[in-house]
């Protein structure tokens, strides 16, 4: 029971960790595509204008009037809203599916046009579709599931438009091969954009992984431990949700590497890290080596009491590894001590003095005998053995 609940958390937290991936990713894709976006719905709707003077100029004014109100009413709006929602934070998160709607209003909206002039009897151009299809894939910054979306429906619904008008069989097969051809072509073409902006995402990552890593326990090192932290810290604070945080030093390391030699040390270091780390595995949730034999970590939505038995458990884990240690003076083997505290933020700069609060409550497990998890406001936890 207990194994298959341990697989069922550990499943749960990979899907959590690959939606947080994919969640940055779509930040980055929008954010990186941000003035594009924006420089695709200026010049649509300065394309919109010049359309507009060719259907007034071109089309008898019965008709004109009635596509223009499509032009203007509808399709103007939608690009200047999508130009509104990029300049707004809280909207850039969703922009893809922002984008999404407004391409196949547009689309279906154009569809509508030639509608319109097929009623009217009235002969317009399709090819206005096929432009619309190309500027979804490879102009407003569309992921290609979403231009894919609203390129294939609005190709259905042009071919369902003129089959209801009554378009010749043959007209209608031709200009549906075209623009069912433009949309392979977009579709094939959009795909690996997105695929190539994606390993570029992935370079990134890895990049900053390796500036953000300790690489010798393969945790965060201390300035990524701060940025996380104040970011968890601040969400705490916005949903009212507890935070714990604990220092966490190797017991009478120094006196380890005098004896052993600081190659056996590092291996040391290794293995607590990856123990550390296996405790430490939610998004929000982070653990650090903050320097020599000290780490920190820090639990998102975690009470004090569930943060005490996860680092008894850590230091048990540490203590089972059996590491001989024949200078420390409180077990045989290595141990580690912490010190912990928890609270709810309320509000900005509550990361530092929690940090000193645990670092206080770590030198007291150490003057209370080492081996221990200790809070400033409870006796030792002692359960050392």
């Amino acid at each position: 029971m207990r194994a298959h609940l341990r697989r069922y958390h550990l499943q749960a937290t990979s899907l959590l960790v690959q939606n947080d991936r994919q969640q940055h990713f779509e930040l980055y894709f929008n954010h990186r595509f941000l003035n594009r976006i924006r420089w695709a719905q200026i010049a649509a709707m300065l394309l919109v204008l010049l359309f507009a003077v060719l259907d007034v100029l071109s089309l008898p004014a019965h008709v004109w009037k009635q596509t223009l109100l499509i032009r203007f009413c509808v399709i103007l709006p939608v690009f200047a809203l999508v130009v509104a929602a990029s300049y707004v934070e809280s909207l850039q998160r969703r922009l893809q599916w922002i984008l999404s709607a407004a391409a196949l209003v547009v689309g279906l909206s154009i569809v509508g046009i030639l509608w319109v002039a097929r009623l009217e009897q009235t002969p317009l151009p399709y090819e206005g579709i096929i432009l619309v299809t190309i500027f979804f894939y490879f102009l407003i910054g569309l992921r290609y599931r979403g231009a894919m979306l609203c390129g294939w429906l609005t190709c259905a619904a042009y071919v369902a438009m003129e089959w209801h008008a009554g378009l010749d069989s043959q007209r209608l097969w031709f200009n549906a091969m075209f623009l069912v051809s433009a949309n392979v072509i977009g579709s094939i073409g959009s795909y690996f954009l997105d695929s190539a902006a994606h390993q570029g995402f992935l370079a990134e990552q890895a990049l900053r992984d390796l500036a953000e890593r300790d690489s010798l326990t393969g945790l965060f090192n201390r300035r990524a431990f701060d940025q996380r932290a104040e970011r968890a810290y601040r969400q705490a604070a916005r949903e009212h949700r507890p935070v714990a945080i604990a220092m966490i030093d190797i017991d009478s390391f120094k006196a380890y590497n005098d004896h052993y030699g600081h190659a056996v040390g590092d291996l040391a270091l290794t293995q607590v890290g990856k123990v550390i780390g296996r405790h430490v595995q939610r998004p929000l949730d982070v653990a650090a080596r903050y320097g020599g034999e000290e780490f920190v970590a820090l639990w998102f939505d975690v009470s004090e009491a569930g943060a005490l038995d996860i680092l008894e458990a850590i230091r048990r884990e540490v203590q089972a590894l059996g590491l001989p240690h024949a200078r420390s003076g409180s077990a045989a083997v290595v141990t580690l001590s912490a010190g912990l505290v928890g609270s709810t933020p309320t509000g900005p700069g509550e990361l530092k003095p929690d940090m000193h609060t645990a670092d206080r409550a770590l030198y007291q497990a150490k003057q209370n005998g080492r081996n221990k998890v200790q809070t400033l406001e409870h006796e030792p936890g002692v359960r050392a053995g």
